[in-house]
């Protein structure tokens, strides 16, 4: 009988490795600086009233912005990305009301640098096949003063997953393979 934690290190491996297989095939990546996604991205901003907003990808060992507004960057580490945390809550939305307060991100490089991020809230956004791609994120350098309405960041995580569905190229077929020539010689 193996470890309770060796089996949740391997489910979680494993886990990461679908995930991560699901990133790659969807070349969602070639729709960085969608207008798409800026339109998205602009209108929860503007909701929300926040300085920063952003569609990411997590990917192996960063967090890819497809589009951001107010951070002024491209890509973070995975390690130190809000982004990567949401994608693991199982679809729901992850609201961090002040991040020094929170273990979790408190020693994060932008909280305690710029740009000094204290109010978080993001929501997963999938693929077709319920595969947690990245997030759909707005954040403040000021801490949540009051209750978050989280039902316009849910909207347009979906709005996200239907723009990232329908403006990807279709995947090119895949070449025959040995086994397949024999199928279709078969039929």
């Amino acid at each position: 009988m193996q470890e309770p934690n060796v089996d949740n290190w391997f489910q979680a491996f494993s886990a990461e490795k679908k995930r991560q297989g699901a990133v790659d095939r969807s070349r969602v990546v070639s729709l960085r600086g969608s207008s798409e996604l800026l339109r998205i991205v602009d209108e929860v901003r503007d909701h929300y009233r926040t300085p920063f907003a952003a569609i990411s990808i997590i990917d192996r060992r960063s967090q890819l912005l497809l589009a951001e507004r107010g951070l002024g960057y491209a890509e973070t580490a995975r390690s130190t990305a809000f982004c990567a945390v949401t994608i693991q809550q199982g679809g729901r939305a992850l609201v961090v009301p002040d991040a020094r307060t929170d273990v979790r991100f408190a020693g994060y490089e932008s909280v305690t640098g710029d740009p000094y991020i204290r109010f978080y809230a993001g929501v997963p956004i999938h693929d077709d096949g319920g595969m947690a791609l990245g997030a759909i994120c707005v954040a403040d350098n000021a801490p949540l003063a009051a209750g978050f309405d989280r039902s316009l960041l849910v909207r347009m995580a979906r709005e996200a997953e239907r723009a990232i569905a329908e403006t990807l190229p279709p995947e090119p077929p895949a070449a025959p393979t040995a086994w397949r020539l024999r199928l279709d010689s078969d039929v």
